[in-house]
This record gives structure tokens, sequence and C-alpha cells, in this order.
């Protein structure tokens, strides 16, 4: 027997695991503050053209591409954070990556008038966004190394907590905001001091709980031995085809969650308001409801689409998902901004955010499928430098190609905005097309002699 195991305490580990997942997915919640920032750096409410209208402070597009800035260093520092956990210890590495998190939380309070957005960015997205990767990943795998035998009960468990992180903040956010939970310029500060506390605290206390779990060697299985020929090592994968194949469907799958994660009150505004109503809308409590469900689909498709792709097989499912998020992309691109029901913008939302959940899930597996499971870690964390390319691109496509000085951008309403919703839109159509014939054509690799 393992004395490793017999002197530690699995579940205290698990519990650590919980804490940081918890925290660093609050970094999800994010598109409650946009209009907080904006009216933080001088942005004020203005009647225009008969439409209340934030007018100065940071463009909209601009606060929302932090977000997708943190998407893309999230994903990079997934490929250092495991190798310095192995050299210095997790809970070495972990501490530090949740200190510095939390602090960057906390240095968000700084942004006031006359504020650069690349202050904001800094903070905002290159360091929570690369402490949230090493966070996320590093536990994670770390957990589940500790229950050998109950690896998709452990998975689940920290992943789900991973998404109801933005849940928990976005209540936690608005009661500290006070009144009607809107975030403004006079509570901003208040609530990121809140929120960078929690979260620090958190993260920290979590890092202290863990424990490098052992190694464990064991002999291969007959299976595993007859398997061998189709391990591919990264290099080996690299020169594959199906590799570049599966890395475009990933980065296409989590264009979504950069759509979602960025801007989805914003979204929702610009589809179900009069153009009066839209950048004021966007900012109320009733928008920022859509935070909460963007996690709990999210939380359900990745329970839901990793469970069913046991059954059906990974290609089944992303058929499935991809087919659901092509519709959802129809039906804005044939709805009028402005009128579609509130009914339906839930419906879209959720649809997306389950899809991504379930896509998020499903990719891990579909590259061990492909690439075998002996480099599974190192193969994964190359492909899944989609991620962060999505979202960065999802920032370029909402602010027309320049998220320093984002275009305007006059919806079939007349409702102007920052944020180019319909290209991004139909460059997903296209891209989400694409992927569905990838998945047709796609076959597994075979090792060259």
């Amino acid at each position: 027997m393992d004395t490793t195991k017999q002197k530690t305490n699995r579940w205290m580990v698990v519990l650590g695991t919980l804490f940081i997942q918890l925290s660093a997915g609050s970094f999800y919640a994010w598109a409650i503050f946009n209009n907080g920032f904006m009216l933080k750096t001088g942005g004020v409410v203005q009647m225009v053209n008969g439409a209340k209208k934030i007018v100065g402070g940071l463009p909209a597009a601009s606060v929302s591409f932090t977000f997708t800035l943190g998407m893309l260093c999230l994903s990079l520092a997934t490929l250092a954070g495991i190798p310095l956990a192995k050299k210095y210890g997790i809970k070495i590495v972990d501490t530090i990556a949740a200190i510095i998190y939390g602090l960057s939380i906390l240095g968000l309070t700084m942004i006031g008038k006359g504020s650069s957005i690349w202050t904001l960015w800094l903070f905002g997205g290159v360091l929570i966004g690369a402490m949230n990767g090493v966070l996320y990943l590093t536990s994670l795998t770390n957990a589940i190394k500790w229950f050998p035998e109950k690896k998709g009960l452990i998975s689940g468990i920290c992943v789900a907590c991973y998404g109801l992180g933005s849940f928990v903040f976005k209540y936690i956010d608005m009661w500290v905001a006070g009144g009607n939970g809107v975030i403004n310029a006079s509570n901003i500060g208040r609530v990121l001091l809140w929120w960078g506390i929690l979260a620090l605290v958190l993260a920290v206390v979590g890092s202290l709980l863990l424990k490098d779990a052992p190694e464990v060697v064991t002999a291969p299985s007959a299976a595993e031995a007859e398997s061998e020929n189709v391990n591919f090592s990264t290099s080996e994968m690299l020169h594959t085809s199906q590799a570049y194949m599966i890395f475009f469907c990933l980065m296409t799958a989590c264009m979504f969650m950069g759509l979602l994660g960025a801007a989805v009150t914003n979204m929702a505004a610009a589809w179900t308001q009069s153009p009066k109503d839209v950048s004021i809308w966007a900012g109320s409590s009733a928008a920022a409801f859509f935070v909460a469900v963007v996690a709990i689909a999210n939380t359900i498709g990745r329970f839901v689409m990793g469970w069913l792709s046991d059954i059906t097989g990974r290609k089944p499912v992303f058929f499935i998902t991809f087919i659901i998020q092509l519709l959802t992309l129809l039906a804005l691109l044939m709805t009028k901004p402005g009128d579609m029901s509130m009914g339906m913008i839930y419906t879209v939302v959720m649809a997306m955010s389950f899809c991504f959940g379930g896509n998020i899930t499903v990719f891990p597996t579909f590259v061990s499928d492909y690439f075998g499971l002996r480099d599974t870690s190192r193969n994964y964390s190359v492909i899944y430098q989609g991620f962060g390319i999505g979202a960065i691109l999802v920032g370029f496509l909402m602010a027309s190609g320049n998220p320093l000085n984002p275009g305007k951008v006059t919806l079939a309403n007349g409702a102007v905005l920052t944020q180019n919703f319909p290209l991004l839109y139909k460059v997903l159509l296209v891209m989400v097309i694409i992927s569905l014939v990838i998945f047709a054509v796609i076959k597994k690799p075979v090792k060259k002699a």
C-alpha cells in the first residue's frame, strides 16, 4: 500500500483544489464589470439622439477585450504551470500564483479617471489570466492524480466548481454593490476590493492544503502495450494534419466562451432592448443575471456531454454541440437587434454555454483517442492554445480589428455600439461550418513505420 496516501488525507487536497477552482472561476463574471469600468474612467450617462449612452471613459470593446486577453494568457500559462509545479512543488507554485492573482484583482481598484487601457489590460488581462491558468490546471491535474481509481468523479467535481465560480461571485459582487446590484463608478472600487480579498483568501488557503500527488508507476496492461504504436509524442503529433484540424475546432468552440465571458450582458442588451436602452440595460441587474445563466449551463454541459461521449463516442457529441451552435448563430443573425424576446435570448445563451461546457470537457479525451494516452497531457496543452487564440480573436473581431480604438457599429435597429457583434457572428458561422466538415472527414492518424 502507498504510504504517502496513508499519511495524506486525499480529500483535504480535493478541498483545497475546490477552493482554488472557485476562486479562479470568479474571473468568468467579468462581463458585469464592463459598464462600471467605463463609468469609473470618466464615462457619464447622457441622452444622445433620444437614447441613454455612456459617453467618455474607456470604450466598451476595449474593456471587454480585457477578458479575451486574460483567456490568451490563461492558455499560455498552462504550458509553464505543470513544469513549475513539478520542479518546485505544487504548494509553493500555487501559493505564489494565488497571491499574485488576488493582488492583481486588488490592483484593479486603482483604475480611475485618466487611467490607461494598458493598466486595465495588465492587471485584468495579463496577470489575472496567467495566474488563473496556473491555478486551474496545476491543482486540477494534481487532484486527479491523487485518485487514479476515481478520475472521472474528481475531475467532474473540480471542473464543476470552476464553472460555478462566476455564478457564486456574481451574486457576491452584486450584494456588495448594494441597491439593485448594479455596478457603477461609486461602488466598483468596493466590489473589486471584496472580490480581491475573497479570491485571495480562497486561493491561498486552498494552495496551503495541497500536497504533491505521488508518482505511481504501474506495469502496462496488454491492451496498453498493444496500443503503444498509436502513442504520439508532441513532436510527432505536430507532424499530422489531424492536430491542426482539432486545434481549429477547439479554437472555434472556445470563441463562444470568449463572446459570453467578455460581453454576454452587452449582447443580450443589443438583441432585446430598444436602441435608447441598450447601453444602460447592459449594466443592469437583469443583464447581470445572464452571467449566472452562463455558469449554470456551462457546468451542466460538462457533466451531460462528458457522460454522453462515453456512450456515443466523441464525434457524435461534437456534431450535436456544433449544430446547436450553428442554430444559435442563425437565430442571432436572422433576428433584428432589439426584436429578440427574452425567452429566446436566454435559450441562445444557455445553448451556447451548454455546448461550450460539453466541448471543453470532451476535447481532452478526443485528443487522447487520436494521439494516445502516453503524452496526452503535453499534447493537449499544445492543442489547448486554441482556447486563448480563439478568445483573442473574439476580442479583435468585436473591436473591428482595433481594441485600442474600436470603431462604432450601427445595428439594423439604429443602435450604435463599439462591439461588432454582427461581424463576429458571421465569422463564427463560417468557422462552425468548417468544423462540422472537419468532424465529418477526420480520421485517426497512423504512425509512420
